[in-house]
């Protein structure tokens, strides 16, 4: 380095060995850092790339898994639907039948009390008539005191009460 030289000069030998130094540097920066950096932001990108596209596939299996729950669901909700509907009319019948069975059986039990009542009053009229006749019978031979035999006044009583009933 020469005295002449003031501080803002330029010495070529240190420009030289600054620049071969650089060189070197670079160099071996590229070999030892910039390769396996840019070997790992390769990976790193195809990574991501890898991770956007099982996003896009588990979004299309999502969207396809909403429709297939969607559509689930709507059977269901119309399965429901039908059921009730069915057990609607099921209800339906069976009251229907239920009452129908009630006016059956209250028939039937108004027709077993008619003929209990017509029952009871045709032996009432029995036992009427035959408490007539033995009165009848009683007054009758209490009254002629004649030795009729009792059929022969049963028959002309009965013919009597017969005769009344008509009338009524």
């Amino acid at each position: 380095m020469g005295e002449g030289a003031g501080p803002l000069s330029i010495d070529p030998a240190v420009l030289v060995l600054q620049i071969v130094g650089f060189v070197i540097l670079f160099l071996l920066l590229r070999r030892y850092l910039f390769r396996p950096l840019l070997g790992v932001m390769e990976q790193r990108e195809k990574d991501i790339a890898e991770g956007l596209e099982a996003g896009e596939r588990a979004r299309a299996e999502l969207a396809r898994l909403d429709e297939e729950r969607e559509s689930v669901l709507g059977e269901a909700r119309e399965q429901g639907r039908e059921l009730v509907r069915g057990l609607v009319v099921e209800g339906e019948e069976a009251r229907e039948r239920i009452v129908r069975e009630a006016r059956e059986e209250a028939g039937g039990i108004r027709q077993r009390a008619r003929e209990t009542v017509e029952f009871e009053r045709e032996e009432a009229m029995i036992a009427l008539r035959q408490e007539v006749v033995d009165l009848a019978l009683l007054a009758a031979s209490r009254a002629v005191l004649a030795n009729l035999d009792e059929e022969k006044h049963r028959q002309a009583i009965d013919e009597f009460i017969g005769r009344l009933e008509q009338h009524e």
